[in-house]
């Protein structure tokens, strides 16, 4: 990782819109939000009023951070930017009241965008029914054979289509295996049911 991407990491940070997640993902959102700053900046230079422009930049991150969430770095940026504003210029006077407990329109407003969030580099990378239902017997599979296992899986390599367990040559009780096996078939399904959202 390069020092420039360090630098753009560690200033995202500092908003806490990274927070919580691993590395790689701060690595590849702090660069969306970077590339999404650009896309705000260059709209309030083009005479957005200054009132949209506050909402605007108030639902952008947020709705970046959850969309990302949803459909890791396959979406189009510009697109999603003047997405979003059509619909900021659009629902601006709610999205401009105050929060009350009950309920809070600028969180709504994210979660609902990127939630609902759509261009063509999300549906191409969408599974089929048939894709979709084949990716879970396999999810399960692998899941069912890691923690049955006699012995201790280190990981699970998904780096091809076939998927292999990896195998640690040190020796542990059986209960110990069976728990050290657990948790690497929760983080098997953990990370396999993100990229199938993903589309990966």
């Amino acid at each position: 990782m390069s020092d420039s991407v360090l630098d753009v990491i560690q200033r995202w940070e500092a908003t806490g819109f990274l927070y919580g997640l691993p590395m790689w993902e701060k690595e590849e959102l702090s660069l969306l939000f970077d590339d999404a700053a650009r896309l705000v900046l260059s709209k309030k230079a083009m005479g957005i009023p200054n009132d949209t422009y506050e909402v605007l930049n108030n639902v952008t991150f947020p709705a970046i951070r959850r969309l990302y969430r949803r459909v890791g770095v396959s979406f189009d940026i510009e697109n999603m930017m003047a997405q979003i504003l059509g619909e900021v210029e659009e629902k601006k006077a709610d999205l401009q009241k105050d929060a009350t407990p009950e309920r809070n329109p600028i969180v709504e407003f994210c979660i609902s965008f990127a939630d609902n969030y759509e261009d063509q580099k999300t549906s191409e990378k969408r599974f089929s029914e048939e894709e979709y239902i084949e990716r879970v017997d396999k999810i399960l599979t692998h899941v069912r054979d890691v923690l049955l296992n006699k012995k201790r899986v280190s990981f699970v390599d998904r780096s091809d289509s076939e998927w292999l367990l990896k195998f640690s040559d040190e020796e542990k009780t059986p209960q110990a295996t069976r728990l050290w096996n657990q948790k690497i078939a929760m983080e098997l399904l953990k990370t396999t049911l993100m990229d199938t959202n993903r589309g990966i």
